[in-house]
Parts: structure tokens; C-alpha cells; sequence
């Protein structure tokens, strides 16, 4: 786990956030309190990982609008939501968007530790994923426009001859400017340059002309 990752409760209910860190504190964990989901928005880490433990019903913005507002700015925290009453609708919506679970008061101390981690865990991977697809990104751009060409004629797997042909160029600028983006990229061959942006989930945009 990063040492960047981070526990946040938010509930607005003080015995409630004191008793819950105190028990996360049990367990080894550090956690941050939050009276209200306003005060927490205010300084949410957005590109770090970590956990959020909200309260589902709360004055002004709910535990469920707290989960959305992390969702539409694409947070990578994870949401565990804790809740003295739930509905079925409620309950679906919730996890619909990703929270970890939803756990009823009185929980068992248990739950909420595993929670946590599952939480803690997901939000790594989130975390790691970002980190690797702006890796690749970055590496794209460091790409002249001329080696982005190439680059999209090698991804439909067409040979250098085949992409000269289509490029109209001779077959050594094609031969330099294929290995040019095989050392920026940091692979050894189309397959697997391909293999790396699809790990990344990445999709050159087009700024050359269409190879296939």
C-alpha cells in the first residue's frame, strides 16, 4: 500500500466520528474527521488513494450526493457507506456507483476494518492504474508528429514496406522513425507497443494520415 493512502470519516454525528477513529486507530489506522460532507469536499484529495467512511444521512449533502460528487470528478478514493437506515432503492444506488458496501448501524467493528481494506486495496489499483495510463501518455507526447504517423500504421500491423507505401516515404525514414518510437515508448515491437497502450487504455488520436 502507497503511504499516501488515507482514511476519511464524515459523519455529522461527534460521537459517532470520534468513536469511529478511534477504533479504525485499534486496528492501526489513522483516519481524518469530517462534521459534514461540504467541509470534506473542501479538501478531498482527489488523485491520492484512500478510503472514505460516510454516514448515509446527513444535513445539507448526503452520504449517497457525497459518493456522487467523488464520482463525477472522477476521485480515485473508495466509499464506504454506514447508515442507521437504508432502502432498497438507496441501497442499489449506492452500489451502482462503486461504494465498497453499505454497512447498517450496529455494524461490527469487524466489517467496517475489512471495508476499509477492500476499500484501501481498490483504491491503490486505482491509484497505480492512473499512474501507469499518464505514463504512457507522457511517453506519446515526447512522439514527433512524423513518428505518431508510423506509430498508427505499426499499430494495424502493416510491415515497413507496406507503411512507406502508404506514407510515401523511403524505407530507411520508416525503418529510423519505427525504432524511434519503439525506444520512446520503451517497448521492442508492435505487438508489444500495442500491448502497452491497451494495458493503459489508450487510444492515440489520430493526427497523421488513416493507416488501415
Amino acid at each position: 500500500m502507497t503511504e499516501n493512502a488515507a482514511i476519511f470519516v464524515v459523519d455529522d454525528d461527534e460521537a459517532v466520528l470520534l468513536s469511529v477513529k478511534a477504533m479504525l486507530s485499534q486496528h492501526g489506522y489513522q483516519a481524518r474527521g469530517y462534521h459534514s460532507a461540504g467541509d470534506f469536499l473542501a479538501e478531498a484529495p482527489i488523485d491520492s488513494p484512500g478510503c472514505v467512511v460516510t454516514d448515509l444521512q446527513m444535513p445539507e449533502i448526503s452520504g449517497i450526493e457525497l459518493q456522487q460528487r467523488l464520482h463525477v470528478i472522477n476521485s480515485l478514493l473508495a466509499v464506504v457507506v454506514v447508515t442507521g437506515v437504508a432502502d432498497v432503492p438507496t441501497t442499489v444506488a449506492i452500489m451502482e456507483r462503486g461504494a465498497i458496501t453499505l454497512l447498517e448501524k450496529p455494524y461490527d467493528h469487524t466489517e467496517l476494518v475489512q471495508a476499509v481494506q477492500r476499500g484501501l486495496a481498490i483504491s491503490h489499483e486505482r491509484w497505480l492504474k492512473k499512474r501507469s495510463k499518464q505514463s504512457v501518455l507522457d511517453q506519446l507526447a515526447s512522439l514527433s508528429d512524423d513518428e505518431r504517423s508510423v506509430l498508427e500504421c505499426m499499430l494495424t500491423g502493416q510491415p515497413n514496406k507496406a507503411i512507406a507505401n502508404r506514407l510515401n516515404l523511403s524505407m530507411r525514414t520508416i525503418d529510423r522513425r519505427r525504432q524511434a518510437v519503439l525506444e520512446k515508448m520503451g517497448t521492442h515491437s508492435a505487438p508489444e507497443l500495442a500491448l502497452l497502450l491497451g494495458k493503459a487504455q489508450v487510444v492515440p488520436v489520430s493526427i497523421a494520415p488513416h493507416c488501415d
